[in-house]
């Protein structure tokens, strides 16, 4: 199986440019209060600019945002999937998943037995990501979980036939580590970033990671 890659926190064309001519399966932005906020129609924008993604589906991530907000948001960009990664209940985004027609993610932030939470979810959304968290701070933080409970999430992700995808300080130092534990997939923000860029440098050495472990697992 190959490792599904999502590159989140795109806020510039150039960034854009440089993900949507990657190896990744999701291109990410974040719609929340976050220097890596973007506004619906400049993504529409730039994804208009770039043209051609290499059939990437387009997530749009937003924290504890209304219906209205992300129906809003959906309506001026192409958007494929939606990420909640604030503290939304079961009950909300069920709620959500009745009134927009698009695939939900959900971010569950690590802490003790957060695996458990995964089941309340489940029957509402059509992935998780595990990330972690730091105080004032929704994601993009470039810190790591421990990843030693890792297998707990993908258990309990595999009764639920709900994908895992794992987030939170992944860089091309750390990669290896972490595929070791055969996430179904992987989400990057700030670790293929310099001077706060998407870079195609650390985009390749995160993918020729990722292509080295696949072909193992392939043989």
């Amino acid at each position: 199986m190959q490792t599904k890659l999502k590159y989140c926190g795109n806020h510039s064309l150039q960034d854009v440019q440089n993900v949507a001519s990657s190896n990744a399966d999701y291109i990410g932005f974040v719609f929340a209060e976050s220097k890596r906020m973007v506004r619906a129609n400049v993504v529409a924008s730039w994804l208009e600019n770039v043209k051609t993604y290499d059939n990437k589906k387009i997530v749009a991530l937003f924290v504890n945002a209304s219906v209205a907000e992300i129906e809003k948001v959906v309506s001026l960009a192409p958007i494929d999937i939606i990420q909640c990664h604030g503290h939304e209940t079961p009950e909300e985004v069920q709620a959500l998943q009745q009134r927009v027609n698009k695939p939900i993610w959900k971010v569950i932030h690590h802490k003790d037995e957060a695996w458990n939470d995964l089941q309340n979810y489940s029957p509402y959304v059509d992935a998780f990501i595990i990330d972690s968290k730091v105080k004032g701070q929704w994601g993009g933080t470039g810190k790591t979980f421990d990843w030693s409970h890792i297998p707990k999430y993908i258990e309990q992700g595999n009764l639920l036939q709900t994908p895992v995808y794992i987030a939170g300080g992944i860089n091309p130092t750390n990669i290896d580590q972490l595929l070791a534990y055969r996430p179904y997939g992987i989400d990057i923000s700030s670790g293929i970033e310099y001077n706060g860029i998407k870079d195609k440098t650390l985009i390749t050495q995160i993918e020729e990671r990722i292509n080295h472990y696949d072909r193992k697992l392939s043989r």
